[in-house]
C-alpha cells in the first residue's frame, strides 16, 4: 500500500512538469518574432506577442501560425503583398494574439494601397503590444491616406477633369545637374518630354525632371580618388540629413542637395583642411529611398513607388503601375498643398503632369456617359457612349434601321447651353463621299425617313 500512494505521487508529478513545459514551449513560440516583412528594403525590427493570451492557442495552431508568418515574410520581401496579406491573415485566424502577423498584415494590405484594411492590422498589433511604436507610426500613416483617398473619390465624383493650367508651379530648388552613379527607374528623359514654349514657372517644373536632391535614407556612394576602395564606400543619409564619413572632421549636411553640389563641398572640406591639395571625389546615388509616392486603384501593381528624379510625368507612374482596362481616371493629390487634380487618362496633355514625392495617384473607372437616339432604328433610347463611336456604329449600336432612311440630324448642347443640329446624308457616308462624324456623350441622333 506504502509503495502504490509513493507511485501514484510520482506520477502526479510527473504529468504536472510535462503540463508546464508545454506551456512554456507554446508562450515562446508564439512571442518569438524571427523577422517582419520589409518595405522599400528597410528591415523592422522584431516584436513580442503578448504572452498571457498567447496561452489560449493551442500548441499546433501557434506553430502553424508561425510557419505562415515566416512565409508572408518572404511573399513580402519579393514583392508579392497580395499573396503575403493572404498568407498573414491565416495566420491571424490560427493565432488571434500574434501581433506580429496582425502587424505583417497591416504592412502587406498598406504596399497594395489598401489603407482602410490595413488599419484593423495595425490597430489590433498596438492592442496586443501597446509599446509597439511602429505599429503606431504606421496607424496613423495609414489613416492618413485612407482619409486623402476618400477625399480623393468623393472629388473624383463631383469634378471633372482639372485643366492643365491649373496645374500648381514647382519649387525653384536647384536644379542644374543630374544625380549620378546607377541607372535610372521611373524616370522620363528630357528629349521625351513634350516641346512646347510654355511660361517660365512651366519651364522650371520641367526642370524637375532632370535633377534629384539627396534626401534621408537614401545610401550615397562616396569615392575619394579612381584608386580601388579599401573599405566600403556607401554610406546611409542619416535622419537629420547629414553624410557621416570617416576622412570628414564632422557631419556634413547633405539632404536637399545633388550629388554634384554634395562632391563639390566634399572636395572643399578636403582643401580647407589640407588634407588633401588637390582631391578628387567621386558621388554617386546607390539606393534612392527618399522620394516615394503612393499608387492605387484600377492598377495591376498598386503600391509605394520610388522615384530617381524630382517629378515625373503622371504618364510614366500609370504606365509603370499597368492600369486596367477599365482605367479612365486618376487623381493625384498633392503632398505639399492637398489639392486633388483629376486627370482624363485619355488626354495627353493632361497625362504630362507631373508627380512628386509625397503625392498620391488613385486611378479610377470612367464614369458612364451616354447619347440618345430616336427615329427610323429598331432600339430607339439610352446608348451608352464610348470614345472613338461613329454616327453609323451609333445606329448600328441602336439596332439598325428599321427601314431605310437617308438623312440623320445629331443635335449637340454648346457652350451656349443651346442645342445645335446637323444633318448628315447616310448614303454619302457610306459610299465614302463624306466622313463618318464622331459621336460625343450627350448626342441625340435623330434617324429620318
Amino acid at each position: 500500500m506504502k509503495h502504490l500512494i509513493i507511485l501514484a505521487v510520482f506520477l502526479a508529478i510527473f504529468f504536472r512538469s510535462q503540463a508546464t513545459s508545454g506551456q512554456a514551449n507554446i508562450t515562446s513560440a508564439a512571442a518569438r518574432a524571427d523577422e517582419i516583412v520589409e518595405t522599400n528594403g528597410s528591415s523592422t525590427p522584431n516584436k513580442t506577442e503578448d504572452k498571457t493570451k498567447s496561452q489560449d492557442v493551442s500548441r499546433q495552431a501557434s506553430d502553424e501560425a508561425k510557419r505562415l508568418y515566416k512565409l508572408g515574410v518572404k511573399y513580402g520581401r519579393g514583392g508579392l503583398f497580395r499573396q503575403a496579406s493572404e498568407v498573414f491573415q491565416k495566420a491571424v485566424q490560427l493565432n488571434p494574439n500574434y501581433a506580429d502577423a496582425h502587424f505583417g498584415l497591416g504592412l502587406a494590405l498598406f504596399d497594395q494601397g489598401r489603407w482602410q484594411e490595413a488599419i484593423p492590422s495595425f490597430e489590433q498589433a498596438l492592442k496586443l503590444n501597446s509599446k509597439d511604436k511602429e505599429a503606431a507610426a504606421k496607424l496613423d500613416e495609414a489613416s492618413l491616406l485612407a482619409r486623402k483617398a476618400k477625399r480623393a473619390s468623393s472629388i473624383e465624383k463631383e469634378t471633372s477633369a482639372v485643366p492643365v493650367s491649373r496645374i500648381a508651379a514647382a519649387d525653384s530648388r536647384p536644379a542644374n545637374d543630374l544625380a549620378a552613379g546607377v541607372p535610372v527607374s521611373l524616370n522620363v528623359s528630357p528629349e521625351s518630354q513634350p516641346n512646347n514654349s510654355e511660361s517660365a514657372p512651366t519651364a522650371k517644373a520641367s526642370e524637375l525632371t532632370k535633377v534629384y536632391h539627396i534626401g534621408v535614407g537614401d545610401v550615397l556612394d562616396v569615392r575619394l580618388g579612381d584608386g580601388p576602395a579599401t573599405q566600403s564606400t556607401l554610406f546611409t543619409v542619416t535622419p537629420s540629413g547629414l553624410l557621416e564619413h570617416p576622412i570628414l572632421a564632422e557631419p556634413l549636411q547633405v539632404s536637399g542637395l545633388t550629388v554634384e553640389e554634395t562632391r563639390v563641398r566634399l572636395e572643399a572640406d578636403l582643401k580647407r583642411r589640407s588634407v588633401n591639395e588637390n582631391p578628387r571625389v567621386l558621388v554617386g546615388v546607390r539606393e534612392y529611398l527618399s522620394h516615394a509616392i503612393i499608387v492605387s486603384g484600377l492598377v495591376k501593381e498598386p503600391g509605394t513607388k520610388l522615384l530617381r528624379r524630382e517629378a515625373i510625368p503622371l504618364y510614366v507612374v500609370i504606365a509603370d503601375a499597368q492600369p486596367a482596362p477599365e482605367a479612365g481616371r486618376a487623381t493625384l493629390i498633392r503632398h505639399e498643398t492637398g489639392e486633388a487634380l483629376v486627370v482624363d487618362l485619355s488626354k495627353p496633355a493632361e497625362m504630362n503632369l507631373l508627380v512628386r514625392s509625397g503625392d498620391v495617384v488613385t486611378v479610377h473607372a470612367n464614369p458612364k456617359r451616354f447619347f440618345y437616339v430616336g427615329g427610323q432604328v429598331k432600339a430607339p433610347g439610352e446608348v451608352q457612349f464610348r470614345p472613338g463611336l461613329t454616327l453609323t456604329q451609333a445606329i448600328l449600336a441602336a439596332g439598325g434601321l428599321s427601314r431605310e432612311s437617308k438623312e440623320a440630324y445629331v443635335a449637340r448642347e454648346g457652350d451656349n447651353g443651346f442645342l445645335a443640329s446637323t444633318r448628315y446624308k447616310l448614303k454619302d457616308i457610306n459610299t465614302g463621299k463624306l466622313a463618318d462624324p464622331l459621336i460625343q456623350p450627350g448626342d441625340r441622333i435623330t434617324v429620318e425617313h
